[in-house]
């Protein structure tokens, strides 16, 4: 389809972004989801699903290096990894690059998602897909996690945000938190996305709050998305990264991945995990409410 038009994403009920589109590439829609690969004017190739973007080739290796990288350099030796949801490939594609992982699981619950990726999205998984430590089950994350006896070193959520009556929602529950603990080695731990400090905070910090009331440890990072224009988080669970140095985190990286790291090393590590004074305060209200009242899950 040639030609250019805009896609208005609203990002609260009294706030849209606007991104110029060139053209739209490919286009399919399956039983749960609309799909559009596109050409931005500013972010090249992106992946649009239900109206929202997903990724865009200019700023997606931020995303998922962050996403994959602080939790799997905080475990010793992490072998046997599982992933839920990610289907574009880049999260796998990043788990990938370190040496010592032998076994990658990854649940997805739309095939025409992941026939999808791999027909037009090369660039993000770079053939992940087709490695031989990869294992791809088309199924429902939460179902998967209920009936597997396999234990893993670390768990990573590449999931949609957890709008009520979605597909996603109910796996940022503390409910679905204590089920990953359950198939986690011991000294294992999970990573997930969690949406935007910029435009949902309270989602934020309380998925952080939700991770901090099932694991011992939790940690929260944060950056810039230019393509998602504002902040992202990520929550992790069982692990503490930021007590890593930038030195430690430079060298682990050298001595157990395997290919280049564009956004992340140990200087990107140290901002990242360094919370500004408005979110560590929200982080403390949030979690005072939860305390004294029903805890706060997943909001609506």
């Amino acid at each position: 389809m040639l030609g250019w038009h805009w896609l208005i994403e609203w990002q609260t009920p009294y706030e849209f972004h606007g991104h110029l589109i060139d053209k739209v590439l490919a286009e399919e829609k399956s039983s749960y989801q609309h799909i559009m690969l596109v050409e931005f004017k500013r972010f090249g190739k992106g992946l649009i699903i239900d109206g929202k973007v997903q990724s865009t080739l200019y700023d997606e290796h931020i995303y998922h290096e962050l996403l994959v990288h602080p939790l799997l350099l905080s475990l010793d030796n992490p072998s046997n990894i599982l992933i839920l949801g990610g289907g574009e490939g880049a999260t796998l594609r990043e788990v990938l690059k370190h040496k010592s992982v032998r076994r990658v699981t990854m649940v997805d619950i739309d095939e025409k998602v992941i026939n999808f990726a791999k027909k037009y999205l090369h660039e993000w998984h770079q053939g992940a897909f087709e490695d031989s430590r990869t294992k791809l089950i088309i199924g429902d994350g939460y179902k998967f996690v209920e009936e597997t006896n396999e234990k893993y070193d670390a768990i990573i959520l590449d999931l949609t945000d957890p709008i009520k009556d979605s597909t996603s929602y109910k796996l940022y529950t503390k409910e679905f938190y204590e089920k990953l603990k359950r198939i986690l080695n011991n000294n294992g731990g999970i990573a997930t996305q969690a949406t935007s400090p910029s435009f949902s905070l309270e989602v934020y910090v309380t998925i952080y709050n939700t991770v901090k009331e099932v694991f011992k440890r939790a940690s929260a990072s944060y950056t810039y998305m230019a393509s998602f224009d504002g902040l992202w988080g990520f929550v992790y669970g069982g692990v503490s990264p930021e007590s890593l140095s930038k030195d430690e985190i430079d060298e682990r990286i050298r001595q157990r991945i395997a290919g280049k790291l564009r956004y992340y090393d140990g200087y990107s590590h140290q901002i990242s995990f360094s919370l500004p004074k408005y979110i560590r305060q929200e982080f403390e209200r949030i979690n005072k409410i939860s305390t004294e009242k029903e805890p706060i899950y997943v909001p609506a």
